[in-house]
């Protein structure tokens, strides 16, 4: 490449294309180097499935292909530009450090994913210099791989499925989601050029249009900032936090993908499509996560683990903080080694696990605990075990595991942290924030860890200038302890504009008349102001008494009570107003009227007060919910178009009542269900012995299956090799056999017993040979050379392994030389070649 190519430049690390292909992955290889220069400054390495009981061909098949240097790498090779790679026989290859590692497989029983193994490993390498290629093949090897390339910010592409021999695993690939270019093999070299001279304005999208998106140019586009207020409206989080050249490069994706021209059409769909707007949000967010992420990472944090268990005394709480959870499954994998480890060590000691995230759709994957196969496939064995239970197709989070994690929305660019931590893990959320956004976060993990408490990063982020109040435990996976107890100085305020906002606000000319006279967006902020300062204390509770929202004051009348947490209304109140409740919320259901309770008694944070307490239904909400507000009676509010009924609390009276009405339905309840009861637990034994066989005999099929596809993949490989191999030994004896049909000299080929296998016409001039000859002995067949014994001279040369030549006469009166050449040491069979070359001709 020219002087502009960043892979040129001295002293920086090269771009690192990791190539995946399975079934079919020959000739889309053959396709693919064809296209790709010589010269471009790119490290290819080449992963396949490969039968570790056969020789792979590779490196002379693609050697027609490539003038770059092709090598099959031991273990701690250093990579070098414009060199090809390849996994050698039976072994995975990682990149760890800038070389490469050679490495066992995974152990027997479990599938081998070489190409995810790769793109793992060179994702955290060598981050956003690692680009991902995903080839023809069958199954889904790569698909878990590419989401750690694009969380790195690298390039993924994926063969185009219409193209490719087998489609599996381009298809998985583009099922995730995160590949950047679907193409045919023979068109990424130009992708790849364009990437790597200018990563930051690369067109990303399956569907990207290289002349469309040139000119967008995020940074200077003034509707980003009507995008940006669109998300503080929607979802209340600001991306103008979040780095310039993120948010540059997720846009243009989606602008890509959805097939838009410019940032105004974008802006256009955005206000007319929900599901659009939340596929830019799960976007700018980047959520890519899966469990025990990092092998050797959580190898590591596994010592850290037990150094806190250790030093926790019995019977007290053990807290985690997981803040950019995403859908959980970094959070689980704390929560199983923290367990694990108390187990070993046989210590009594509560774990509690906070995690938390922006994005309200993730906590509630999250919250379920129900993962897929492929999902599942990275946890080890003994965890799968102990806090799984699997139900079809899907795993199920054990309800002892599911009740250590508490899931939450928290944006950590606003919101108080948790306090009194024992570890926060907080992998590659910070790298997306500007630099003070990024030093705040970091000082809010400082506040909420107790001193010495580990803050785990990863290798992508440090701590930068509070260096001083952390010792390094870890200096590659960033694993950090709190030194003092200081409060720390906030030198950043998040009321400040980050780069990207701070142009918008100078620059107002360039936002459209429609844009600027649009001031909806301050309303419902202006609603929040009003509803703190005025509205009375005021509590929304769903069907099961649950509160689903507070408004105003209301936390002084609410307690959380000692033991699991809860939101059970009645719970969270004293126990006066808890009866209150009860019956207002038994009334308002059964009459839908409003019930009113005054001068009634309670506890408030503040001591004791007399508040009149209101229930009514909440007749707005599509779903079963109920208003309750608080009212202190010295402060009260009349509110006739709300009390439709009036009542003074006798306590004992209504919970004889209650009692009575909970009595009635639990008799009928009881009549209903005990006939079905009896009807289902005899079919229920049946079933359930049923189903054990079938969820064993679907799990001997699967394992099978998975290991019956592996292998074809791996004999579909060889076959390719070996058919091309073949047509090429098929070409090359055509070949020779045309050059014996036409030379002038006597050629005699004979094995080790002298028979003969293959002669030239020349040679019947001397020998009375004819086809049928072939396989037979040469001492059966007469010569016309005269006092000469031939045979005898073939003999010695193959006996003394040397070459013999001399001159003999013709019974015809012309000169013959004679030569007999043994085979070379190397020859797989052991043979003479005997030549004859008329001297008489030659003389003429």
């Amino acid at each position: 490449m020219n002087d502009e190519n960043p892979t040129a430049r001295v002293g920086e690390t090269p771009f690192v294309v990791g190539i995946g292909a399975s079934a079919g992955g020959l000739i889309a290889l053959e396709r693919l180097f064809s296209s790709l220069p010589s010269d471009s400054g790119l490290v290819y390495v080449v992963v396949q499935h490969l039968s570790p009981k056969h020789e792979s061909m590779m490196d002379e098949l693609l050697a027609r292909y490539t003038q770059m240097s092709i090598v099959t790498p031991e273990d701690g090779t250093d990579i070098r530009p414009n060199t090809v790679y390849l996994i050698p026989v039976g072994k995975n290859i990682e990149m760890r450090g800038g070389r490469l590692r050679v490495v066992e497989p995974a152990s027997e029983g479990h599938l081998n994913k070489p190409i995810d193994v790769f793109f793992e490993s060179l994702a955290e390498d060598v981050a956003d210099r690692s680009i991902g290629i995903v080839l023809s093949g069958t199954g889904s090897d790569g698909s878990i791989g590419i989401n750690s390339i694009r969380e790195a910010d690298g390039l993924v592409l994926a063969h185009d499925p219409d193209s490719a021999e087998f489609d599996g695993m381009p298809r998985a690939a583009i099922d995730t989601g995160v590949v950047d270019v679907v193409a045919p093999p023979e068109a990424m070299a130009e992708w790849l050029t364009r990437y790597v001279l200018n990563p930051e304005n690369f067109p990303r999208g399956e569907t990207a249009k290289a002349e469309g998106n040139e000119s967008i140019v995020i940074s200077q586009d003034p509707f980003t900032a009507t995008i940006f207020r669109l998300f503080r409206q929607r979802y209340g989080i600001d991306f103008s936090y979040y780095r310039a050249a993120t948010i540059s490069r997720r846009l243009k994706r989606r602008v890509a993908i959805t097939g838009c021209e410019n940032m105004e059409q974008y802006l256009a769909l955005l206000q007319e499509s929900d599901s659009e707007v939340d596929a830019l949000y799960r976007d700018l967010l980047v959520e890519v996560t899966s469990f025990f992420r990092d092998e050797e990472a959580f190898i590591r944090i596994r010592k850290t683990v037990f150094e806190i268990v250790q030093n926790t005394q019995k019977q007290s709480e053990i807290r985690i903080w997981v803040p950019g959870c995403a859908t959980g499954e970094e959070a689980y994998s704390l929560a199983m080694v923290f367990d694990d480890c108390l187990m070993e060590l046989g210590r009594e000691c509560r774990v509690k696990v906070f995690a938390t995230d922006v994005h309200p759709t993730s906590l509630e994957t999250a919250s379920s605990g129900v993962y897929s196969r492929e999902s599942f496939a990275k946890i080890p064995e003994k965890f799968r075990e102990n806090y799984f239970q699997r139900v079809g197709d899907l795993f199920h989070v054990t309800r002892r595991l599911r009740q250590t994690v508490v899931f939450a929305p928290h944006d950590i660019t606003r919101d108080p942290p948790f306090t009194r931590l024992d570890l926060i893990s907080c992998r590659n959320v910070l790298i997306y924030f500007e630099p003070v956004v990024q030093r705040r976060v970091l000082s809010l993990f400082h506040f909420g860890l107790k001193v010495g408490g580990t803050l785990f990063l990863g290798p992508s982020e440090t701590v930068g200038k509070l260096d001083s109040e952390f010792e390094s435990v870890d200096v590659h996976w960033r694993i950090f302890q709190k030194l003092r107890d200081v409060r720390l100085t906030q030198s950043t305020d998040l009321s400040l504009k980050s780069p990207i906002a701070k142009t918008f606000a100078h620059r107002p000319s360039y936002v459209s008349t429609a844009t600027r006279g649009d001031r909806s967006w301050t309303i419902p902020e202006a609603h929040e102001l009003l509803l703190q300062r005025y509205v009375p204390a005021s509590v929304l509770v769903n069907k099961y008494h649950e509160v689903e929202h507070t408004f105003g004051d209301a936390r002084h009348f609410l307690i959380q009570p000692a033991g699991k947490t809860t939101l059970d209304i009645t719970k969270l109140v004293s126990r006066g107003l808890a009866a209150a409740i009860i019956a207002g919320l038994h009334k308002a259901k059964s009459s839908k009227q409003p019930l009113i309770f005054r001068n009634i008694e309670s506890e408030s944070t503040e001591g004791p007060i007399r508040i009149d307490v209101t229930v009514e239904e909440f007749k707005k909400s599509r779903d079963e919910m109920y208003l309750i507000t608080f009212e202190e009676c010295t402060t009260a509010i009349e509110q006739p178009e709300i009390v439709k009924e009036e009542a003074t609390l006798d306590s004992d009276a209504l919970s004889v009542e209650r009692i009575t009405i909970l009595e009635r339905e639990l008799a009928y309840t009881k009549e209903t269900l005990q006939a079905t009861v009896e009807e289902l637990e005899t079919s229920n034994e049946e079933l359930q012995s049923t189903n054990e066989e079938l969820v064993a005999s679907n799990e001997e099929l699967q394992s099978t299956n998975e290991e019956l596809q592996s292998v074809n993949e791996e004999l579909h490989t060889v076959n390719s090799e070996h058919q091309q191999k073949i047509g090429e030994l098929t070409n090359l004896t055509t070949e020779i056999n045309n050059l014996l049909q036409c030379s002038r000299v006597g050629t005699i080929f004979l094995d080790r017993d002298l028979t003969v296998k293959k002669f030239t016409p020349a040679a019947q001039e001397v020998f009375h040979l004819i086809e049928q000859d072939i396989g037979r002995p040469l001492e059966h067949i007469a010569s016309q050379l005269d006092d000469v014994d031939v045979i005898e001279l073939v003999k010695q040369s193959l006996e003394g392994n040397k070459s013999i030549e001399v001159q003999v006469a013709h019974v015809d009166g012309g000169a013959y030389l004679l030569n007999c050449f043994p085979h070379s040491e190397d020859a797989p069979v052991p043979g003479v070649v005997v030549q004859t070359v008329s001297l008489t001709t030659v003389v003429r």
